[in-house]
């Protein structure tokens, strides 16, 4: 017995929506979020090409490594996740392709990019879906929403012949969040895939595009009649001649519930002219923009704002960054955690002294670096408070208060007062994006703004 299966592209616009909605999630019993997502910042030291990072790999030990170098992890909320979308933006004498619902609109190439541009952005942020493209014909028009630039059934068709149903307007603080010059985010609403909440059911019939034309219609003298036939209701259209052959079929009504749709057109005069009604998603054009678009991209993004109340040095660089699902704290385990931002380092406190240990050193305690009971690598020192934050530690459990710690570079010693170790539990959770970069600089006044997509 054979056997063919497909994983469709609505588990892919699945994917997008749980990683949108997940932060915003919260169990009624607990009050704990039930999903949590984290950006990760790690890795002080220099890559031996540091114009040219190394490509990350996902084996465990290097895993574990950006896990132990971090030092540092900020919340990602809902309002920094968005469902996006290859940007295309209308250009004239361009030809685009027109919806079809017997074709995979969604296809893409052996590189993963979308093979049809069935969609455009114009130069006012307003999303259009291209449903008629006059048979291959380019556009010259760009399509606007503006009061009365509509015709029948709310489709904009310019003297190019193109027919464009208007989706969405790209809300001004996503755009400045999310938009790029290769995506563009698509509102997430209210609507999913749903027959009984729309007055369009399963599918309504918004055109009607001419295949050929056919000849020797004559309708000044006969009359030509347009029937809609399928499994829904309401569709209604007529037809308009040009030379005594039919140039476009206008949709009067877009009925409802259909599923599939043929067209007739019967005339006393003329014969052999051809048409097509594709059939909208369910729910009708522009009633779900992440579904019927195809999303199966999320943008996400996080900023950290100079020392975030302290939590991170100012005075270092670093060259990891990694996004984390559901890591837990000490005190949220088994739930995830959800505090604003977390300082990833163990910080130690030391005595006055002289000398100064510098960033990126390895410290430790015992009688040499090789014979440590403790090793750490420094992240910052404090010559204010005394404060050394560390990542990379080793033997943590084996600190001793009152006893000396060393610079290897240094040779700085001073006496451990005390130290904490982090909240934050760095080895819990699901690494699902990693990027090695050239060295970021952070400074007191200075933001970095990373922007991730993620691709199911």
């Amino acid at each position: 017995m054979a056997s063919k299966s497909l994983l469709t592209y609505g588990s892919k616009v699945s994917n997008v929506e749980q990683v949108y909605y997940s932060p915003a999630v919260v169990l009624p019993t607990t009050g704990q979020n039930l999903s949590s997502i984290y950006c990760l910042l790690s890795k002080v030291e220099n890559w031996a090409d540091d114009n040219n990072p190394p490509l990350p790999t996902q084996d465990q030990k290097s895993i574990k490594q950006l896990l132990n170098k971090s030092f540092a992890a900020k919340l990602i909320t809902t309002n920094n996740i968005t469902p996006v979308v290859k940007r295309i933006d209308w250009t004239v004498n361009t030809v685009y392709d027109y919806y079809r619902d017997d074709v995979d609109m969604f296809a893409v190439d052996v590189n993963g990019i979308p093979i049809l541009n069935f969609y455009v952005k114009n130069r006012y942020d307003q999303v259009f879906k291209c449903l008629c493209n006059v048979n291959g014909s380019p556009s010259t028009v760009e399509p606007y929403f503006e009061p009365g630039s509509y015709g029948t059934n709310n489709i904009y068709q310019g003297i190019d012949g193109y027919k464009w149903k208007y989706i969405y307007t790209i809300d001004e603080n996503l755009k400045v969040k999310f938009m790029d010059t290769s995506w563009i985010p698509v509102p997430v609403g209210s609507n999913t895939p749903n027959s009984c909440d729309s007055p369009f059911g399963s599918g309504s019939v918004d055109v009607i595009n001419v295949i050929n034309g056919g000849s020797g219609y004559d309708q000044t003298n006969t009359i030509i009649t347009v029937t809609v036939t399928g499994d829904g209701t309401g569709a209604a259209a007529t037809a308009v001649t040009t030379n005594n052959s039919i140039s476009d079929i206008i949709v009067t009504t877009p009925g409802a519930n259909y599923s599939y749709a043929n067209v007739v057109i019967s005339s006393a005069l003329g014969a052999n002219a051809v048409a097509i009604a594709p059939v909208s998603p369910i729910g009708g054009h522009g009633y779900d923009p992440v579904s019927e678009l195809g999303c199966r991209s999320v943008m996400i993004t996080c900023e950290f704002n100079g020392s975030e109340s302290g939590v991170i040095p100012t005075d270092i660089d670093y060259h990891q960054m990694a996004i984390v699902i559901n890591p837990v704290t000490k005190s949220s385990s088994p739930n995830p955690a959800n505090g604003a931002i977390y300082k990833t380092s163990t910080d130690l406190v030391v005595a006055p002294g002289f000398g100064s240990y510098t960033n990126d050193e390895v410290i430790f305690q015992g009688n040499s670096l090789e014979n440590s009971s403790f090793s750490a690598t420094v992240l910052s020192f404090d010559v204010g408070t005394n404060v050394i934050r560390t990542i990379n530690t080793k033997g943590t459990l084996n600190l001793t208060t009152n006893s000396p710690v060393f610079g290897n570079s240094s040779k700085t010693v001073r006496t451990l007062l005390s130290y904490n170790t982090p909240e934050f539990v760095t080895s819990s959770g699901y690494i699902v994006y990693m990027e090695n970069r050239s060295g970021i600089q952070r400074s007191a006044d200075g933001i970095e703004q990373f922007k991730i997509v993620l691709e199911y």
